[in-house]
């Protein structure tokens, strides 16, 4: 079971052995990695945007899946290329022979490790997050189903309710990357995938009807293959289908999902139907 105390304790000796792998590497070293971890991401988007024709037919995904591996793959060359290149061209605090030197090269590389180490904590508080997420929605759907709870599951909805609690909550919430009821929806979207009732409540929603009338949904509906695809739950054929590619890199098709109200659509599949409020 996780607590605030004990994910604070486990930040701050992450934090120490960042620092203290910092004053190993030195300023030169971790400095790099430090940088090139900023830099990574900046990369990554460029190299996205110069390849987003290439790659979006190339990966059998939705666009922008495709320019997203691809700056992904980008940004992490060009990270893991600029920290192999630091590792062999710079020297590391030891191999400096000055007292006065070592001093400022292993102060100023346990500063970038500290630097480094809250990236990495920045990070991990939405992965733990988006994970607890999916666990409480794989616990309900299990409950339900008259299953077991795994353990990881327990660990991981442990860890985001005291990550979203008290003081750290409000901390959290404020170094997230992600919208705060970006987990919320999450949630309620898994428990709809995982329950063919649930989700055939979700398609009988008036106003998701009307959004599925229009002329170029409607007719990617009726479609054959994605309809055997969907049915099977063969999703990378649904995926790959050039139709649902086309159909989803539509602007206007784009517009009119962006704008539905996805929040009161998931509340109303998920209502019991004695309980089911008007929509």
């Amino acid at each position: 079971m996780f607590t605030t105390s004990w994910l604070w304790i486990a930040a701050a000796l992450y934090l120490l052995f960042e620092m203290w792998r910092g004053w190993r590497r030195g300023i030169a070293r971790h400095g790099v990695s430090v940088t090139a971890l900023l830099v990574a991401g900046g990369v990554g988007w460029i190299f996205s945007w110069m390849t987003g024709f290439v790659s979006d037919r190339i990966v059998p995904l939705p666009p922008p899946a495709g320019r997203a591996l691809f700056g992904f793959a980008a940004g992490l060359a060009f990270y893991i290329s600029a920290v192999v290149l630091a590792s062999l061209l710079l020297k590391k605090t030891s191999q400096q022979k000055s007292g006065l030197v070592r001093f400022v090269y292993g102060a100023g590389g346990a500063f970038f490790g500290l630097i480094f180490g809250l990236l990495i904590l920045w990070g991990g508080v939405t992965a733990f997050r988006m994970l607890g997420a999916v666990s409480e929605a794989r616990t309900e759907l299990a409950e339900h189903a008259g299953g077991g709870t795994l353990p990881v599951d327990r660990g991981l909805i442990s860890a985001k309710a005291s990550l979203e609690h008290g003081a750290t909550g409000k901390l959290a919430g404020a170094v997230d990357v992600l919208p705060a009821d970006f987990y919320e929806t999450l949630t309620k979207l898994l428990k709809v995938s995982g329950s063919p009732d649930v989700a055939m409540r979700l398609l009988s929603y008036p106003p998701l009807q009307k959004l599925l009338a229009q002329p170029k949904l409607a007719a990617l509906l009726s479609d054959r293959d994605v309809a055997r695809a969907a049915a099977e739950g063969n999703y990378m054929a649904l995926l790959a289908n050039p139709q649902v590619v086309a159909v989803a890199s539509d602007p206007e098709v784009q517009e009119s999902f962006i704008g539905f109200d996805w929040q009161k659509a998931l509340d109303y599949a998920l209502q019991e139907k004695s309980t089911s409020p008007a929509p």
